[in-house]
């Protein structure tokens, strides 16, 4: 039987919590322009001298090892992150010098004492981007097959506003979208919409539902296209693929013709 994630952390925080020990990490969420620095206290309670770990949960994702150490002043260091055992402050504090937005997660500082686990509350870091020209626009996806589906997608924008997983029966996908332009060496924010309602419209879902509010406005221009399979770029990937599969070919007989050249 598969556990979700969800379950696994609540596993995972129910154990070892008795005796008076215990783990006290940064409470609530930390939120952070990328690049910026990073620093999420930990603190323990326990006899003895336990081993301290911190984990991270991706988003859909169960509790993962990011990082651990057993003897004072040792240095765990994974992925930019870093953390030093300090046993006269009893802390293990998670530094990171430049956050990156795939760094949004729920970070568990945990330890092991006395053979048993325990977890603190866990810290919450959102990570925005720094955009400093935002062009917001909506893109209206519609398929020529169908006049009920349709996906917008809105992009480019500077807000730090969290949006909602769902809203009216409209499906949203948005907290830790990164749109990443590797071409122009460039990210954006982006927002992803879809719905089979007929009268679903993308510049009015994204105005009215999510920058309806006075601080927060949304001037994007509406982009309308429509997307089905594109006949001509299937024909070149199968024409790319059949000359890799000829070019195999040639130079696997070329290789067995001097194979058995050299046999003789």
């Amino acid at each position: 039987m598969k556990c979700s994630p969800g379950f696994v952390t609540v596993a995972l925080l129910m154990l070892g919590q008795t005796h008076g020990e215990s783990v006290t990490q940064t409470e609530g969420e930390v939120t952070l322009s990328e690049k910026a620095s990073l620093t999420m206290n930990c603190t323990y309670s326990a006899s003895g001298y336990p081993a301290l770990f911190w984990y991270v949960q991706y988003p859909g994702e169960g509790p993962q090892l990011l990082l651990k150490a057993s003897r004072d002043k040792e240095k765990g260091i994974d992925k930019g992150f870093e953390a030093t055992y300090n046993r006269d402050s009893k802390s293990f504090h998670l530094e990171k010098g430049s956050v990156q937005a795939s760094d949004s997660a729920v970070y568990y500082c945990a330890m092991n004492s006395a053979r048993k686990f325990i977890f603190g509350t866990g810290t919450r870091l959102w990570v925005t981007l720094d955009i400093t020209d935002p062009d917001p626009a909506v893109y209206q996806l519609k398929s020529p097959k169908s006049s009920k589906t349709s996906v917008c997608l809105f992009t480019d924008f500077d807000s730090e506003k969290k949006m909602p997983q769902s809203q009216e029966g409209t499906v949203i996908m948005s907290n830790g979208t990164v749109l990443d332009m590797r071409v122009m060496d460039s990210k954006s924010n982006g927002v992803l919409a879809w719905s089979n309602s007929t009268d679903f419209k993308c510049n009015s879902t994204f105005n009215e539902k999510f920058y309806s509010s006075s601080d927060f406005s949304c001037n994007a221009t509406l982009i309308e296209k429509s997307f089905e399979t594109d006949m001509n770029l299937n024909a070149h990937n199968l024409l790319v693929m059949g000359l890799r599969v000829l070019l195999l070919k040639v130079a696997g007989f070329n290789l067995f013709v001097t194979l058995r050249l050299w046999s003789r």
